[in-house]
């Protein structure tokens, strides 16, 4: 039987979850998911030794070649981005995006390595999902898989094999909200679909009590509320999923549905079960299989390279078989075909002028769109604190009250209080306006006093940088 292999290595904060598929006639098989877990980081020597230990033993029970092997990192150590972009962009996509790193993250072009799809395309625009990723975190799990002769191929977060398994069950029906609910200490990501558009994708904190309200909650702030909410299907997966959030989630009667993601286009080997708290990871190796929806890889581009060399000692065989072919056919046909190449070569050498002028124009181009960026970026204005204060009201609770603002042109300092300061930052962090929101100062607990209101919140002190309007 023909059957290809493919391996997932899925590094979660306090585990690894090694996967193992089998493609066969069509059919995909989960030959292998083992959950192990790992020391904590601070303890570096001994948790790398326990991955390679763990990972080669599983490499030597099936006897694997260490090619077709893709990795999951931490979804907490990636910046998430959805990206508009005109629709010009589209021809040099990735100089683009390299160019405003230091826009959607904080982090500088050469500190950052990064992948983005494509989530769909209109006549004047590009929608993207983009993920950053600094070196400093990606590097030492590549360094560390060298060790063992592992060259990943692909390198991936969780949501991306959540999406692509989900996708390959078609779980998402056309016009209806899924949210996406991977379970886990210490962060729960949501990804929201509606139809087989991605929509939102986004990791909190996970809190030790009141799951459901804290995700519902944030679900609102999404904009996923009301009817909305009570129609969308929930599937509840990961590490720290059990039945009881998905019975909690429809107890709140926001909820008309929480499941176990889709499972059934996946066999498991004989004697297993798929456990749904590894549904990520049996998805990661899905890529080195088959066509997936989310093609989203962090892989460093000179290692792609390296891997895509694989194709040129198949070109020699493949010539060399020619070769031999052609020396066994008769004299004519032979000479036919020295002749038909002449004139290929001949064909190919009258058009080389042309293409190296346009390689010359998409040069120029290129430099003409970094001194159109520049000169936008000069032509910046100010941005209105009237525009400033309605994005502020529409973004922050009701419950927040701000009792001081200053705003230079570059920057905003506001100060005030909240139920929740902690959660400020990732809500202004959503507007096209604001960038680098930080805290000024440590939260602290204080009482609020002002007319009709008398009790104890959080004082908060943010600091914003403005981005400047194009």
């Amino acid at each position: 039987m023909i059957s290809e292999l493919s391996l997932g290595i899925d590094f979660k904060p306090n585990h690894i979850i090694l996967t193992l598929l089998r493609k066969s006639f069509r059919r995909i098989t989960l030959v292998d998911g083992e959950i192990h877990p790992l020391p904590s980081e601070a303890q570096k020597e001994e948790r790398e030794g326990e991955i390679l230990n763990l990972i080669g033993k599983f490499l030597s029970k099936y006897h694997l070649n260490k090619d077709k092997t893709s990795i999951s990192v931490p979804r907490e150590k990636a910046v998430i981005r959805f990206i508009t972009l005109p629709i010009a962009t589209k021809e040099n996509l990735r100089k683009v995006v390299e160019y405003e790193v230091p826009k959607y993250t904080p982090f500088e072009r050469e500190e950052v390595y990064f992948d983005y799809q494509i989530l769909k395309e209109e006549k004047d625009w590009l929608h993207l999902y983009a993920v950053f990723m600094k070196k400093i975190e990606l590097d030492p799990y590549l360094s560390l898989l060298k060790k063992i002769g592992i060259e990943p191929f692909s390198v991936q977060i969780p949501s991306v094999g959540a999406l692509n398994l989900f996708h390959y069950h078609k779980g998402a029906k056309e016009n209806e909200i899924s949210v996406l609910l991977d379970v886990a200490e210490p962060f729960i990501e949501m990804n929201l679909l509606q139809g087989r558009d991605w929509r939102e994708s986004v990791s909190i904190p996970s809190p030790r009590e009141g799951k459901e309200l804290k995700i519902l909650e944030i679900l609102n702030r999404l904009g996923l509320k009301g009817e909305a909410l009570t129609k969308s299907t929930f599937f509840v997966y990961g590490l720290g999923a059990d039945e009881s959030l998905s019975t909690s989630l429809k107890e709140t009667d926001q909820v008309k549905e929480a499941l176990p993601p889709p499972l059934n286009r996946i066999e498991a080997g004989k004697g297993k079960s798929i456990p749904y708290q590894i549904y990520p990871s049996v998805g990661l190796p899905l890529v080195g299989l088959t066509k997936t929806w989310v093609d989203l890889n962090l892989l460093p581009v000179k290692m792609r390279k390296k891997v895509r060399q694989i194709g040129k000692p198949l070109l020699i065989i493949l010539t060399s078989m020619a070769i031999l072919l052609a020396l066994s056919w008769p004299t004519g046909i032979f000479i036919q075909y020295k002749n038909e190449l002449k004139a290929v070569q001949v064909e190919m050498q009258k058009r080389r002028p042309a293409v190296e002028a346009i390689e010359k124009l998409q040069k120029n181009m290129a430099g003409l769109n970094r001194e159109v960026s520049e000169f936008n970026k000069i032509k910046s204005e100010e941005i209105s604190k009237i525009e400033i204060l309605e994005e502020l009201a529409k973004l922050l609770p009701s419950t927040v009250w701000i009792w001081n603002f200053k705003y230079t042109g570059k920057e905003m300092e506001i100060s005030g209080f909240a139920d929740s300061a902690s959660d400020l930052i990732s809500l202004l962090d959503k507007s096209p306006l604001f960038e680098r929101v930080e805290f000024l100062a440590p939260v602290t607990k204080d009482r609020e006093k002002r007319d009709g209101v008398d009790k104890e919140r959080e004082r908060f002190k943010i600091k914003v940088r403005m981005e400047g309007r194009k």
